[in-house]
C-alpha cells in the first residue's frame, strides 16, 4: 500500500476522519490544561518581541483558523457552520475541530439514511 493509499480513508467522512478530530482536540484540550507556564518562561507578549519565527508562527496559526473558517462556510451543510466559523476565528481549533467532527457525523447520518438536522 502507497503512503497516498493509506491517507484515503480520510478523504471522505466516515469513523477514521472522527476519530482523528477526537484525538486532535483531546491532544489540544489537555495541552490547554496541562500546559500552563513553568518558571523562567517567556510570556506570550515577551516571545513575540523577541524571536520573529514566533511572530510569523502566532500569524501563521490565525491565517489557518481563516482558512479552516472559510472551509467550513463553503463546504459545510449544516446550520452550524457560520456560526462555529465565525467563533473559530477568535477561539479556533477548540470550536472548528468540533464543528468539523460535527458535518462529518452529519453526512455519515445522510448517507445512512438516518435523521439528522435539517440543511439550511
Amino acid at each position: 500500500m502507497t503512503r497516498l493509499n493509506a491517507l484515503e480513508k480520510y478523504r471522505t467522512p466516515g469513523p477514521a476522519r472522527l476519530q482523528l478530530y477526537g484525538v486532535l482536540f483531546g491532544l489540544l484540550v489537555v495541552s490547554a490544561v496541562a500546559g500552563r507556564g513553568r518558571p523562567g518562561d517567556l510570556s506570550t507578549a515577551e516571545t513575540l518581541n523577541r524571536s520573529p519565527f514566533a511572530r510569523v508562527m502566532f500569524m501563521d496559526i490565525g491565517a489557518l483558523s481563516t482558512l479552516g473558517a472559510l472551509y467550513l462556510v463553503l463546504n459545510g451543510r449544516s446550520p452550524i457552520r457560520v456560526p462555529a466559523a465565525l467563533a473559530s476565528l477568535f477561539v479556533g481549533s477548540f470550536v472548528l475541530l468540533p464543528a468539523l467532527a460535527y458535518e462529518d457525523w452529519a453526512a455519515m447520518q445522510k448517507q445512512q439514511g438516518t435523521a439528522v438536522l435539517p440543511e439550511d
